[in-house]
């Protein structure tokens, strides 16, 4: 009994060993985690061969280990490509090492992922109680087989060691599940930092060039424009006047966005926003906009969903991604509004089939000082991010090179 206690401790230490180590030093975020090079991947699988490398023999052909933890756990955070890749290299190793109950381990780990494939539909975008849930349905699927095959073979005795090392299984996957999670939430909560950081030093810098810049160039402007009333300028030297006012009225809408950036409070409320009418009023704003460039609009709204927010700063971020979308596309294309409550939450997607962006790129959008655009600042999705961030709410990004990009904005809703 105390050689078996000493295995399963084994077992553990060796699970929960890497990927505290994981935890602790390497800092991946969730798009590297679905490549099948990810470092996820290479953990798991140092996990999954020391674990069949060392089984625990309870009698003889019946042999036990932790397989199935690094397999689950990379199913739920790395994705399915990594996590088939995973089982396939399970398959090779064990028809390797040899013994028997082959067959029953490719009927076992097949109906895990099956069933992972239906919860996978059932539980995105995944929360934490989401996948408490799939790792014990999980742990329940491959638990059932187990004992319907112990069974069978007239095992009986075998019945409660199996229960007992299934449910340290899910105990192991649960403490798993916690390190990886407060790791998300540590990566999240650095960038918030940093690009708190970023955002307080760009505000002063914004106040500082606001005094200094933009009361001479008032001044500059006003003079420009009493020349140009003179009458007896030739052509040239109007033309000469009217690209140097073009090119200061350029510059001062860089200063204005610099300035709404600086801008942390505005004397505007909170209020329960109808998000449907705003967006209605919105289109109808984008509609003069788009015709000019051949655009079309197409909306689908839900009626009736509310949340809490600043009516002025939300037209200004949905305004923001919609003129960006517009620019990606240039002319002819098409631009998509979809509005949705689902649940506690409303949804607000703007698509486009413009021009599209790398992954690099989409990393990047809200950052100050990067944008996509030859002339652009930067600062009008900075200050849009920012809105969403003060109304509760994250906005996600989907891009692809020629084919288009989605902005979703998820906002708590008032009503549910």
């Amino acid at each position: 009994m105390f050689s078996l206690i000493e295995q399963v401790s084994y077992h553990i230490l060796i699970v929960l060993l890497p990927f505290i180590i994981y935890h602790l030093f390497i800092r991946e975020e969730k798009q590297f985690r679905e490549k099948i090079n990810s470092k996820l991947m290479y953990v798991s699988l140092t996990i999954l061969i020391l674990t069949m490398s060392n089984p625990i023999q309870f009698s003889e052909g019946f042999l036990y280990d932790f397989r199935v933890a690094p397999i689950l756990f990379l199913l739920l955070y790395g994705g399915v490509r990594p996590g088939i890749t995973l089982i396939i290299f399970m398959f090779l190793f064990r028809f390797a090492i040899g013994g028997g109950g082959l067959y029953v381990t490719l009927i076992n780990y097949t109906l895990v992922f099956l069933f992972f494939l239906l919860i996978k539909k059932r539980f995105q975008p995944y929360t934490l109680k989401s996948r408490f849930l799939a790792i014990s349905i999980l742990c329940g699927v491959s638990s059932i087989n187990r004992a319907i095959t112990l069974t069978k073979t007239g095992q009986l005795d075998q019945l409660s060691f199996m229960l007992i090392f299934s449910l340290l299984t899910w105990i192991t996957l649960t403490i798993l599940i916690f390190i990886i999670e407060n790791l998300d939430k540590q990566i999240i909560y650095d960038k918030r930092i940093q690009s708190a950081e970023r955002l307080n030093i760009v505000s002063q810098i914004a106040a500082a060039v606001a005094h200094e810049v933009r009361n001479p160039m008032t001044s500059i402007k006003g003079f420009l424009q009493l020349i140009l009333q003179e009458k007896n300028l030739n052509e040239s030297q109007n033309k000469y006047i009217e690209i140097s006012l073009s090119e200061l009225n350029r510059a001062e809408a860089v200063i204005n966005d610099y300035l709404s950036l600086a801008k942390h409070t505005t004397t505007e409320d909170f209020i329960d926003l109808n998000i449907s009418t705003e967006l209605h009023s919105i289109l109808d704003i984008m509609t003069s906009y788009t015709n000019t460039h051949n655009i079309a609009i197409e909306s689908s709204i839900q009626e009736g969903i509310f949340t809490k927010g600043k009516k002025n700063e939300f037209k200004q971020a949905i305004l923001n991604i919609m003129k960006n979308s517009v620019e990606a596309i240039n002319k002819n294309g098409k631009l998509t509004v979809r509005a949705y409550q689902k649940n506690s939450n409303l949804y607000i997607e703007i698509k486009d089939n413009g021009i599209g962006m790398s992954q690099k790129q989409v990393e990047q959008l809200g950052t100050p000082y990067y944008s996509t655009k030859d002339k652009g600042t930067g600062i009008g999705l900075t200050v849009t991010y920012k809105i969403i961030r003060d109304m509760k709410g994250k906005i996600s990004v989907q891009s692809k090179k020629e084919v288009g990009t989605v902005f979703i904005i998820e906002l708590p809703s008032l009503y549910y």
